[in-house]
């Protein structure tokens, strides 16, 4: 500060009166240069040096987590901010009052945003690391310290800015929270749900959610600080308050786009009256089936050599016999295998038909698959095209599908009867 108060004081023109405000705004702004250089500086020696160094003697699964999230990145800029309490004092003598209370207040801002950032960073790995540890989740824990990491950085900076103790703030604030929790109460549980969507990346503009309670089915088009929109595929717009997109359920359906994929999941409810045992002829016309014929002739096989292992009577009830429930839900199976619209050969998405518990209204088979398409079209199609086929097939296995009686089969009964 005194080499350059001494440098200008022998530039001509410039009154007496202004030497020392020219000098100090200028050691300003080479102490912010100097205070940028020196965050480069530190941030590239914990990034190369201190992480190739730290790295060989421990865990390389936690710095590589810390390497991630800008952990050394936020280490060196509080190593700056450090170095700038010290050398603050030599660049910006206190004699000059406004200049030094704007750098000291700016050096103090930098300094708590940069101690907090690396408290977050830490914690950011900490939930990369164990917050879904199925032992211990933190992930809660983590968010809870995040929140209070927050509101004490955003204390701190209050008082900075207004020069009054920590303590003053909160007894002030604590004075106005009951009148602003009535006055501001649906905007303030906006505010705090619309954080923890946006920054658990619940929802984003364009997802396809459904939310029964607001009747809202169909593709977000704007996410405000109270409410989001929604636009219905009838093209009406529905608005959801924020806080019932925390408090209550809601689907969203961006892992099925991610997934480019869509489940299939209905059922064919059976008439329990038709399910019997495959007799000779049944089984040598199901045969013919190009997609049966192994399937039938392995089950054929091991079923007689059981009988004739345990010197078991066919005709015997107590033997093993194929059915044509049994049967049909295996030509089923085969049958989404051969489609080229079903995934068949990811372990991820389920491929089976099953048995669900019989009701009054006979006995679901239910069709369980993903389908390669989300386009909503294309899906409705492919899911079309398998239950005509499979409701054309149920007669050939003596199968019929349940069906309440309607008018005309009373009156095919009624003409019978007479």
């Amino acid at each position: 500060m005194e080499l350059i108060l001494v440098w200008i004081q022998k530039i001509p023109y410039i009154p007496q009166q202004h030497h020392a405000l020219l000098a100090q705004i200028i050691s300003a702004v080479i102490f912010v240069i100097l205070l940028v250089v020196m965050a480069g500086a530190f941030t590239w020696f914990c990034n190369k040096c201190l992480y190739q160094l730290v790295s060989r003697f421990r865990s390389k699964r936690w710095f590589e987590a810390l390497q991630q999230y800008h952990f050394f990145t936020a280490l060196g800029v509080v190593f700056a901010a450090i170095a700038a309490i010290h050398i603050h004092p030599i660049f910006i003598p206190g004699n000059i009052n406004w200049v030094t209370l704007v750098t000291g207040k700016m050096t103090g801002l930098f300094v708590m945003l940069s101690f907090s950032w690396l408290v977050c960073t830490f914690l950011n790995t900490l939930n990369a690391l164990y917050g879904r540890n199925p032992n211990l989740p933190i992930k809660g824990l983590v968010q809870a310290l995040k929140i209070i990491v927050f509101l004490a950085t955003g204390l701190f900076i209050i008082s900075l800015v207004l020069g009054r103790r920590p303590m003053y703030i909160i007894t002030g604030l604590s004075a106005l929270a009951a009148v602003f929790s009535l006055i501001f109460k649906d905007p303030i549980l906006g505010f705090v749900a619309s954080i923890q969507l946006t920054t658990n990346k619940m929802i984003k503009i364009g997802d396809w959610i459904t939310v029964d309670s607001a009747s809202a089915d169909g593709n977000i088009v704007d996410i405000s600080l109270t409410c989001v929109r929604v636009q219905n595929f009838d093209m009406t717009i529905v608005s959801v308050p924020n806080y019932d997109l925390v408090s209550k359920p809601f689907k969203n359906w961006s892992g099925m786009y991610e997934a480019r994929a869509r489940r299939v999941q209905r059922s064919i409810l059976i008439d329990v009256d038709t399910i019997k045992f495959l007799d000779k002829e049944m089984l040598s016309r199901l045969k013919k089936i190009e997609l049966l014929k192994d399937y039938l002739d392995t089950k054929e096989k091991d079923i007689a050599d059981f009988n004739a292992q345990h010197n078991i009577n066919e005709s015997v009830l107590n033997g093993r016999h194929l059915t044509n429930i049994g049967t049909f839900r295996k030509y089923a199976e085969l049958y989404l295998a051969s489609r080229p619209y079903v995934i068949n050969d990811d372990p991820s998405f389920t491929l089976m038909v099953r048995q669900l518990k019989q009701d009054a209204q006979g006995l679901p088979l239910e069709i369980y698959c993903f389908l390669n398409t989300t386009v909503w079209t294309k899906y409705e199609e492919y899911q079309s095209d398998i239950f005509d086929h499979l409701f054309s097939v149920l007669p050939e296995f003596g199968l019929y599908a349940y069906q309440q009686p309607s008018g005309r089969n009373i009156a095919q009964g009624i003409k019978q009867l007479q």
